[in-house]
């Protein structure tokens, strides 16, 4: 390999795995890691379930231990925020002007939370969820004896796990959403709607084709939210969970294609041939879509950063399969694989439990999707199957 140097922007699970799939392919050269946060990378998903509802504050929880840099020769710069790229002379400028060379770049900026434009959404008591000081702040707003009522405006996956934790805590949970249902990017009708009636029996309140003209103050302090039709709904704490914006800023400035996010082809590679990108930042064909979609999941990131990896190296990529993501909510787990969109009939499958559910989703006689609530050892077995169906 001509390459001697490996720069990866973001400290997330895709540049770790990135990391670790360089070193498994043969990869001798230095790797380095720029992370703007000052801590070790760390698992997310916990930041808007277990975390906001433990008893005792839980520390975040590394994806990867400080033995893992050292066994693999990996240099994690933390506290770093890369400002621009510098193509030409295949240089990161980081901020206060100084500069890493790098021969090839992978970036993995990630997502941010997608900003809604209300009057009042600067109030205190308004948050987002994306980061650990995110999950810390709101979790100090819920545990407060004043915050007895809590609007959740979304109901993706984000805005459910929150109105879910949030209604363990003992809160009046309200999720305003203006489509007609939960999750309608992500799931079908049939495991949106059994889903939402669980959480509705267990005590969460749901207002769909609902359009929030105004978060409510007083003295700067949420009081509620105005609905389109005038109506008001009183709230002590709003949560946002509208969906996540590309962290694609870097690349925009440095010219390199993008459209939604960055732009790669199959090998994750973008418009520039030393420059790669993964995870919730890339915009991807994948094993479920014809078109270049992006897609926030782990499994996507780990697998992209393992493709990266292979091609960077020159080796064959791994197996490819479907996209798949889970969520927990109170009580269920809920798994999807495949990407339900394009369909023209779901098949519900028969389960020995009443709290369980598996349904087949199709395109003509090809099944393009699975979801199940509460069968966590089918998701595997169901991925092998749409591996299976797929067209040549």
């Amino acid at each position: 390999m001509s390459m001697q140097r490996i720069v990866i922007i973001g400290a997330g699970i895709a540049s770790l795995t990135a990391a670790e799939a360089l070193r498994q392919n043969g990869f001798s050269g230095t790797i380095t890691i720029l992370g703007e946060e000052n801590m070790l990378p760390y698992q997310r998903p916990p930041l808007s379930k277990a975390y906001l509802t433990s008893d005792e504050l839980p520390s975040p929880t590394p994806i990867r231990s400080p033995k893992f840099f050292r066994d693999n020769k990996v240099e994690l710069k933390q506290g770093v925020k890369v400002i621009a790229l510098d193509r030409p002379g295949k240089q990161v400028v980081i901020q206060g002007g100084r500069r890493v060379e790098y021969d090839t770049l992978i970036l993995a900026t990630g997502a941010r939370p997608r900003p809604i434009d209300l009057p009042g959404e600067s109030s205190k008591n308004v948050f987002y969820l994306r980061k650990l000081d995110h999950s810390t702040t709101l979790r100090n707003a819920l545990s407060a004896p004043e915050c007895e009522k809590v609007a959740i405006l979304g109901a993706g996956v984000i805005g459910l796990e929150v109105a879910s934790a949030a209604n363990l805590l003992g809160k009046q949970v309200t999720v305003f959403e203006a489509n007609s249902r939960a999750m309608c990017r992500v799931a079908s009708p049939l495991t949106t709607n059994f889903v939402t009636n669980r959480m509705a029996s267990a005590g969460v309140s749901f207002c769909f084709n609902a359009c929030v003209n105004e978060i409510l103050s007083e003295e700067n302090r949420v009081s509620g939210i105005r609905l389109s039709d005038g109506t008001t709904k009183p709230a002590d704490l709003v949560v946002i969970g509208i969906g996540a914006v590309p962290n694609a800023e870097l690349a925009e400035d440095a010219n390199l294609n993008c459209d939604g996010g960055i732009l790669v082809d199959s090998n994750m590679c973008s418009s520039d041939p030393d420059i790669f990108a993964i995870g919730d930042c890339a915009k991807a064909v994948n094993l479920s879509s014809n078109t270049p979609i992006r897609i926030e999941t782990i499994h996507n990131a780990m697998l992209q950063a393992q493709i990266a990896a292979a091609h960077i190296c020159g080796n064959p990529s791994p197996p490819l399969s479907p996209p798949r993501f889970w969520s927990d909510l109170d009580g269920m787990k809920v798994q999807c694989v495949g990407i339900a969109t394009g369909y023209d009939r779901i098949q519900e499958r028969p389960t020995e439990s009443d709290n369980a559910r598996e349904f087949w989703i199709f395109s003509g006689d090809r099944m393009i999707a699975a979801e199940t609530v509460n069968l966590p050892t089918r998701q595997s077995k169901l991925s092998e199957a749409l591996s299976e169906s797929r067209p040549d």
